[in-house]
């Protein structure tokens, strides 16, 4: 039996999932209009009344349809894994089992996910040969349901073009300047992220209204700062999260791991400003229940950053030159480029980050007294520092290097066991580790004393209307 035969017996059982899940949908859309209320501009009534029509028709005409296909294709899909592990199992093939047990469980995981494709994006020579077979037939079928979007949405996005260009004549004509003026940053905003005739976008449901507005960041109700950063879709935090973040949060939910209570290092016992601390002895499991919280607390969709957003943050992304769908594991290293810049040795003049340094020689050598440092430096925190006690980079981000490894959203490799981080620590004085080009890689679960993370928000023009 095909994959495709697999489909059309699977059709009964799909169309129940698409009713519950359209029920979904349906629920989500209220919080969706309150996210992009708490995000745009004031427009003109004329304006704000065609913003609501373009994203209802979105939901009608481009979301809704590609949802509905893409729970038929996970459904066939994942009833042919079942298919295929029998077929292992028949074949006392342990290795084929395992490896089609994470291809469900990945899948189960992100099949009602619109924003990407689901599966990597690329085999390596680790994926089973089973495993290939299915994913490149899943990929043909996915790129149809992409394109016929992209066709849907850009359907919509001509004649919208067309009423406001008339809105904004009009608006010139009755001398409400000021009013055609926001038309034309409506224009503007619509014209960079509406998708182009090339390879199709992520399925994202458009609102210029909140792409103006989210151009200039904003401060949340935990005092944590967000400003955009060129050559990404999000706004990044400009310090980790803190140790006083997190405890909100702790208080406010039960059974959170209590590892990060404890900031002392090696005997070094943190005394003054603990609360602006970075939390550490956090795993990547615990970011994301936290990022979780903070998305339902505030109405905004929360998240750890990409590798890729990553390294627009800290200035390379352009330098990396990635292939589209690498790994963090694929991508080269970027030679004598610093979150400082590259001027290496590191001074203590300058103070550029926080790393292994004198102090921590001094204070919290480790239990064999042979911590190494990074010679003739000394930026004054044996271990973890205040956020923001060092100078920002371009885009008013801090701590990219140094005071704690942050955990990114991205698998390592293929494997998919160990989570990424980046941006070294107060523990390293390797330069290879300082480089910003590094990255580090562990289980998803582990918690150390040099691991914090920090938070991404996702505009509502991103926002994938589920």
């Amino acid at each position: 039996m095909t994959f495709y035969q697999l489909l059309d017996e699977r059709q009964h059982l799909a169309t129940a999932i698409i009713r519950s899940t359209l029920t979904g949908i349906t629920a989500a859309m209220a919080l969706m209009a309150t996210v992009i209320s708490a995000q745009q501009t004031a427009l003109p009534p004329e304006l704000e009344l065609l913003n609501q029509q373009f994203i209802t028709l979105q939901k009608e005409h481009v979301t809704t349809p590609f949802e509905s296909e893409l729970v038929i294709l996970n459904t066939g899909y994942l009833g042919a894994i079942v298919k295929a592990m029998a077929a292992e199992k028949e074949a006392a093939n342990l290795d084929g089992i395992l490896a089609l047990e994470a291809e469900k469980k990945l899948l189960t995981e992100k099949q009602l996910s619109a924003e990407k494709l689901p599966l990597p994006e690329t085999d390596d020579e680790k994926t089973p040969a089973a495993v290939k077979n299915l994913r490149n037939i899943y990929r043909t079928s996915y790129a149809k349901l992409e394109i016929q979007r992209l066709k849907n949405q850009q359907g919509l996005i001509a004649p919208l073009n067309v009423r406001l260009k008339k809105m904004e004549a009009d608006f010139i004509k009755a001398d409400r300047i000021a009013d055609a003026k926001t038309v034309r940053g409506y224009r503007e905003a619509l014209s960079e992220e509406a998708p182009s005739g090339g390879e199709p976008r992520p399925a994202t449901t458009l609102n210029p209204a909140a792409m103006i507005t989210a151009k200039d960041g904003f401060t949340n109700t935990l005092g944590m700062e967000f400003v955009p950063v060129k050559g990404t879709d999000v706004l990044f935090c400009i310090h980790e999260v803190r140790y006083k973040d997190y405890a909100l949060y702790a208080k406010e939910n039960q059974n959170v791991n209590g590892d990060w209570k404890d900031q002392t290092i090696d005997g070094h016992a943190i005394t003054e400003r603990n609360e602006d601390h970075p939390v550490i002895k956090v795993s990547w499991d615990d970011a994301q229940k936290f990022c979780a919280w903070l998305s339902k607390k505030e109405g905004k969709s929360y998240r750890l950053p990409t590798d890729e957003e990553w390294s627009y943050a800290v200035g390379i992304g352009r330098e990396e030159k990635r292939k589209k769908g690498a790994l963090p594991s694929q991508v080269l290293p970027v030679p004598d480029a610093f979150p400082w810049g590259d001027d290496y040795p590191l001074k203590t003049k300058d103070k550029p980050g926080n790393y292994s340094d004198a102090s921590l020689k001094g204070k919290a050598p480790g239990p064999d007294g042979k911590q190494n440092d990074i010679e003739n430096y000394n930026d004054g925190f044996p271990t973890t520092a205040p956020v923001m006690s060092f100078k920002p980079n371009k885009f008013g981000l801090y701590d990219l290097g140094g005071n704690v490894w942050e955990w990114c959203e991205d698998w390592y490799d293929n494997a998919q066991q160990d989570r990424e981080l980046r941006g070294a620590s107060w523990h390293d004085a390797n330069r290879f580790f300082l480089l910003s080009s590094h990255r580090l890689h562990g289980a998803p679960g582990g918690r150390h004393n040099d691991h914090g993370f920090r938070c991404v928000v996702v505009p509502a023009r991103s926002l994938t209307e589920r």
